[in-house]
């Protein structure tokens, strides 16, 4: 039977839906979104799971700083670019001659004016040594004959009042330069008696480590210590193994390294 025809009037409308559902394409983006964060989840885990607490560390480092150190995660060990802001300078060569002769002087100036705002340590700074080595330039201060212990008490690690005050005075000095440091302890060849526990190497070392403590305590970064020796009497500064001038206290400003680092010891005890 052929349709029948349209009401007169009337007309017939068609709607047309574009896409599917609802929601069109929209949830295909949020998906993708989603796949890429788990992803990206499963990859942290994995890098957490198959490396060791040290490479674990670099990483951290490298997101806090945004510089990877030289170890295993960074690429044959090759150096890492290091913003200029922390770009660490290389340590200089040591001096020549003519400078080496003005930084000497320099320091001794530094050391007289340290007298002549303490006048009663110009008995001290009067016995201050500054010369050159191989090392460095090293810094003594020197017992003497007739002054009953300038610097220290017979056979006693407890620095003289002076010599404090003249430490504090020099740490200053110290602090406004850039070498490592050695604190050195001498003795002279006078031994203890019989029995007693203390030796010259300790007593050397011992009072090596108060001096180090009075730097410290007034401004020297502990960092830039690097070293406290006590050397009893194996290098005397007098050839008379019981000369006065062989009690000192010596401050080597390094230029260089020791060719090899001390083994940790046990200080031996002894010393005048």
């Amino acid at each position: 039977m052929p349709p029948a025809p349209p009401t007169p009037g009337r007309r017939r409308i068609v709607k047309k839906v574009a896409g599917h559902g609802h929601h069109g394409g929209a949830w295909k983006i949020a998906y993708a979104d989603f796949v890429t964060a788990m992803m990206a989840l499963f990859m942290v885990l994995w890098l957490l799971a198959s490396t060791d607490q040290k490479s674990r560390e670099e990483i951290s480092q490298y997101f806090r700083t945004g510089i990877l150190p030289d170890g295993d995660l960074a690429m044959n060990g090759g150096a890492q670019q290091v913003p200029s802001i922390i770009e660490k300078a290389p340590a200089p060569p040591p001096p020549d001659d003519a400078s080496l002769q003005e930084d000497i002087k320099s320091l001794r100036d530094a050391i007289e004016h340290v007298a002549e705002n303490h006048i009663q340590l110009a008995d001290i700074a009067a016995r201050v040594r500054v010369v050159a080595t191989d090392d460095g330039i090293l810094i003594e201060i020197v017992d003497e004959d007739g002054h009953d212990g300038l610097l220290f008490d017979l056979s006693s690690a407890r620095l003289k009042p002076g010599l404090i005050e003249f430490l504090e005075g020099l740490a200053p000095v110290l602090a406004a330069r850039t070498e490592t440091i050695e604190i050195h302890g001498h003795t002279d060849a006078r031994p203890f008696a019989a029995g007693t526990p203390m030796t010259n190497w300790e007593l050397s070392f011992d009072r090596a480590a108060a001096a180090r403590k009075i730097l410290e305590g007034a401004g020297v970064a502990p960092q830039r210590v690097v070293g406290v020796i006590g050397r009893g009497a194996a290098t005397p500064l007098d050839p008379d193994p019981f000369a006065a001038r062989n009690r000192r206290l010596s401050v080597l400003l390094r230029y260089r390294p020791p060719a090899v680092a001390p083994e940790a010891t046990i200080p031996v005890r002894g010393g005048h």
